[in-house]
């Protein structure tokens, strides 16, 4: 079973949103609120976030194949696909298999592999991010200041708690096995099979998902464009959130994928 939060419009044109390891379907409901007055806009909580039901050994494949299930089950007719982070991962590797069933996709803050192919990087980085757990820290001790290592330095408090509050609800176990999922992953050969309109965009201070990152994907991915957000950190979804509705409106818009009403966004 996957749990989300949507907007009310369900006989509108489907938007899709995934997020990211330290965050929950609740990151996206600036989007949902304001994206939603158009579009049946739809911020899912991936396995073992929010109600949405554990699953044993997670992996991005896993993830990928069971968001998708939920995508046919729900009937959504060419929906776009919007992934923060790790939910960017999974609508990669969603479009690669499925290209046909989606209008578009949009990936904010992520890659197209996980680091270095060196499994000794993999798991050093997988024990450095275990290893508060590890030492009998709960969520919310980690919460913020996980969040305040990779925001921009001018993001102001009051997003950061919004984030913290965020990942404080994240179950420990979930979030370890989220992590873990991502040993292995690299789709960076494949990207030339994303061949729907696909918008990339970075926080310029980004440390996870950094713009020279994004900008290779870029350059793979034919139909696509790339954006830079400046004073933005990750959590672009957070930090800019008004101006990343814009974008993606825009975008939108520019590329005739849905009917806009602009009168809701003046």
């Amino acid at each position: 079973m996957i749990d989300y939060i949507s907007s009310k419009n369900k006989n509108n044109s489907p938007l899709i949103f995934i997020h990211g390891i330290g965050s929950d379907a609740d990151s996206f409901k600036n989007q949902i609120k304001k994206l939603g007055k158009n579009y049946f806009s739809v911020a899912i909580n991936i396995p073992g976030y929010g109600k949405s039901k554990s699953i044993n050994n997670p992996s991005i494949n896993k993830y990928a194949d069971i968001i998708y299930k939920f995508i046919v089950d729900n009937k959504f007719e060419l929906p776009i696909l919007v992934g923060h982070s790790l939910g960017g991962m999974i609508v990669q590797k969603i479009v690669i298999a499925h290209p046909k069933k989606f209008k578009a996709c949009i990936l904010i803050g992520t890659t197209a592999r996980f680091g270095s192919s060196d499994p000794n990087w993999q798991r050093n980085f997988i024990n450095s991010r275990l290893k508060p757990f590890n030492e009998g820290k709960t969520m919310e001790e980690v919460a913020l200041i996980s969040i305040s290592n990779i925001v921009s330095k001018n993001t102001n408090k009051a997003k950061i708690n919004l984030a913290a509050n965020n990942m404080k609800k994240i179950n420990v176990e979930s979030y370890k096995s989220a992590i873990k999922s991502l040993i292995n992953f690299n789709v960076s050969k494949n990207l030339y099979k994303i061949v729907i309109p696909t918008l990339l965009i970075s926080g310029d201070e980004d440390i996870l998902a950094p713009p020279k990152t994004m900008k290779k994907m870029h350059d793979k991915i034919k139909n696509s464009e790339f954006l830079i957000l400046k004073d933005c950190g990750h959590l672009i979804n957070v930090e800019k959130s008004e101006e990343l509705n814009k974008i993606i409106l825009n975008f939108i818009e520019r590329n005739y994928l849905l009917s806009v009403n602009k009168e809701y966004y003046e």
